[in-house]
């Protein structure tokens, strides 16, 4: 059936829960069609007995409880019970516009496999930052990893699930989806709300799970393969998300990592840029990088793409870059 079955892992977040799924209500506003599917991810505190009521006074709420095994885990379970042809996810740290379905439900109609959304980061103080869903909205590849600004065709989750245990679980997830999508739409609008650098988050932590980007794009890269499906647009899109991925994000995260071993960060990034010189030679030339060239400008420099290549190239060339970066960007050291 035509209608959206929205799937909410909850995992020890009685703090932020109330407020993600009275936002929930307030979008339903009388709508048909909507089923909410709440996971309980063995939570600890009173996240579940929250969920629960709710689940108690909305009809189309369903509360189902499971062990812990994680948020990819927990999406996985939610969808054995879905019901309608669209599935969304939402954080349950998280909250949703009280436009949300409204919007969502004037697209659907046109039966697109993939629905993409703007969202806005919240946090402290009255932070606010609008971020794009797409870094160019008429080309696919450009789409944010994120699992939570998208609506998605059922069936595309037939043959790739979320892989368990991974940090990185939408970058494992979503750019595999892309090989089934045929038909997309953009809504260029802020339907999603997402709490940044809430403490205790999986990404505001910085361990050794960092590295699971590399397997997870690994993994990406060998599903192309396996469907003999590398071409030159595929090779394009997969090789823009490992520069911008791996040489940009997560090199953040390495460095937070690293703190003041520049030494141990200089071998990482090493062995990070042997990777996409291997896989993409030609990636000084991509479509897409160059096409966003405001994006990397902004934050490193005119010559984005010479300091993207001395990075890891040689200790004194990570070295001085590193610090450039330091410079242009303090908020995020």
């Amino acid at each position: 059936m035509n209608g959206v079955s929205l799937i909410i892992p909850i995992y020890n977040v009685e703090e932020y829960i109330e407020e993600c799924l009275q936002s929930v209500v307030k979008s339903m506003n009388g709508l048909p069609n909507i089923q909410v599917i709440l996971v309980d991810d063995g939570s600890q505190d009173n996240s579940g007995k929250i969920a629960q009521e709710f689940a108690n006074q909305h009809s189309n709420f369903l509360y189902v409880c499971k062990e812990n095994g994680g948020l990819s885990d927990a999406r996985n379970f939610g969808m054995n019970y879905v019901e309608y042809d669209f599935i969304a996810f939402l954080d349950s740290d998280d909250y949703i516009a009280a436009e949300y379905f409204k919007e969502v439900f004037k697209v659907i109609p046109s039966d697109p496999d993939m629905i993409i959304f703007d969202w806005e980061d919240v946090g402290e103080n009255n932070y606010s930052n609008l971020v794009k869903g797409i870094d160019f909205p008429d080309s696919l590849w450009t789409v944010q990893p994120s699992a939570w600004n998208k609506i998605y065709k059922k069936a595309l989750f037939n043959e790739v699930k979320f892989p368990k245990g991974k940090i990185y679980e939408d970058v494992g997830t979503i750019y595999k989806l892309l090989y089934f999508v045929k038909d997309y739409s953009y809504i260029s609008k802020p339907l999603y709300k997402y709490r940044k650098n809430r403490g205790g988050s999986i990404l505001s932590t910085i361990s050794p799970k960092i590295n699971d980007i590399y397997e997870v794009l690994d993994s990406t890269y060998n599903f192309y393969r396996s469907k003999g499906a590398l071409s030159k647009k595929n090779n394009e899109g997969l090789c823009y998300q490992y520069v911008k991925l791996l040489m940009w994000s997560n090199m953040y995260r390495q460095l937070k990592f690293y703190k003041l071993n520049l030494w141990g960060f200089y071998n990482k990034m090493k062995q990070t840029r042997v990777i996409i010189n291997k896989l993409f030679k030609e990636w000084k030339t991509n479509e897409y990088i160059n096409k966003n060239k405001e994006f990397f400008s902004k934050r490193l420099g005119n010559n984005f793409i010479e300091r993207f290549d001395g990075i890891g190239k040689s200790f004194l060339s990570t070295t001085m870059i590193v610090s450039f970066l330091a410079f242009k960007n303090k908020s995020r050291f």
